[in-house]
């Protein structure tokens, strides 16, 4: 068992505490699966497309018009139109090929006979008893789209690690590919613990809660393209605690633990872990409010998150942390587009003060509020961490940093939306 030192101490950066989390558990140990492309749609690409044979495969047409020689009508003007004759296309059986002074009749996207090197527009030629009269002259390549022009076989197509789009889909089944080898997808465990919670189908008395959090964390797993199974409610007590997270790490590749985490006599996350084969604990205890008491630990090779019981504290932490965590084993986008995408953010302007410890990152929910004149406006929830509320009337939240005390209203605030 290895401890940081790092843990328990309330100074260890957000930024540091997940730059160390991440580092652990190494790229190569990331699953792969493939599947069918039509199929394949957000999944992450594990490697390289690579193009199979050039595309187009011949010189093609891009207008309708008249295929020949450019040499025959270099010096075709209207003045002194070149007469050709115009010969049988055999386009989609042996490729046509030209004699002297002979054209071919073609439409747009039709191969080229193979020894034509231009396309005249339909407009500048005119046809006469099997022969077209050409008004201008052409140069080589002209209204073609040449061999390879558009995909040139060996090159990379999609590169690894792409987010598959609609238009990716097509693309990939457009060169010839039936199957695509993806990440697969994590199998995340989410264990519910303390003797307080009932199951969401239990009328709970006047000192019981319905067991929520796990679902809570379910949508934000499932949102992140990855599998969530919710384990059974798991009372406080040592050896319950850890025989749920030993279960949860033969059949999940992330385990969270919501509840428990602090350092109270009935809080047996923390207990648990240490007692657990190969465990290596990462952090416990964080620079942030809500949700310090996030406990960041990996356990045979696989990342093991406690998370607050409170509402907000947890939602809060795993978005701080579970994201990042589950974005790797999912196999993280690299372009900057996809991470702009995958996490919106908008500008507004804060509707009141808000104060704020010094020390601390802090995060807080807000709602957001466009008036008449298209300003967007961000009303702050403060409220404790245990209100549920908040959680459900927000759209997102605003992170002030440690060595900042606190925004005034009419700051211009960056709201990142969940």
């Amino acid at each position: 068992m290895f401890e940081t030192d790092n843990l328990g101490t309330a100074n260890y950066t957000v930024d540091s505490a997940l730059e160390d989390y991440l580092n652990v558990f190494p790229e190569e140990n990331l699953k792969s699966e493939y599947v069918d492309v039509e199929d394949s749609l957000s999944r992450i690409l594990y490697e390289d497309i690579l193009i199979k044979k050039d595309y187009p495969p011949l010189d093609r047409a891009i207008i309708d018009g008249y295929a020949l020689k450019s040499s025959d009508i270099s010096h075709t003007s209207a003045i002194k139109p070149v007469k050709l004759q115009l010969i049988s296309d055999t386009t989609g059986e042996a490729r046509s090929v030209l004699g002297e002074k002979q054209a071919i009749k073609i439409s747009k996207g039709d191969f080229l006979p193979a020894n034509a090197d231009t396309v005249i527009p339909s407009l500048d030629g005119t046809e006469e008893n099997g022969f077209v009269k050409i008004l201008k002259s052409s140069s080589p390549g002209n209204c073609i789209a040449g061999r390879g022009e558009d995909l040139r076989s060996g090159e990379i197509f999609i590169r690894k690690n792409r987010k598959l789009r609609p238009q990716d889909i097509g693309g990939i089944l457009g060169i010839g590919y039936r199957q695509v080898k993806v990440f697969k997808k994590p199998v995340v465990t989410i264990i519910p613990t303390g003797n307080e919670l009932v199951p969401i189908d239990v009328e709970p008395g006047i000192d019981q809660i319905i067991s929520s959090n796990g679902y809570v964390l379910k949508g934000f797993v499932e949102q992140l393209g990855a599998i969530a199974r919710i384990s059974a409610i798991v009372r406080d007590d040592l050896n319950q605690v850890k025989n749920a997270i030993s279960k949860a790490l033969e059949v999940s590749d992330m385990v969270l633990v919501s509840g428990g985490c602090s350092s109270g006599d009935r809080d047996y996350t923390l207990k648990a872990i240490k007692e657990l084969k190969d465990a290596k604990m990462i952090a416990h205890e964080v620079a942030m409010r809500p949700g310090s008491q996030i406990l960041l630990a990996i356990v045979d090779n696989k990342p093991v998150i406690g998370l607050p019981g409170h509402p907000v504290s947890s939602m809060t932490s795993f978005h701080v942390f579970g994201k990042p965590v589950l974005r790797k084993l999912a196999g993280t986008p690299r372009s900057f587009w996809q991470d702009k995408k995958d996490t919106i953010k908008l500008d507004a302007f804060l509707a009141k003060k808000i104060a704020s410890p010094e020390g601390k990152e802090d995060y807080v929910r807000v709602r957001l509020l466009e008036n008449e004149e298209g300003k967007i406006t961000a009303y702050p929830y403060t409220g404790k961490s245990s209100f549920l509320s908040t959680l459900v009337k927000s759209h997102g939240i605003i992170k002030i940093p440690a060595e900042c005390t606190g925004l005034y209203e009419g700051d211009r605030v960056e709201v990142l939306l969940f």
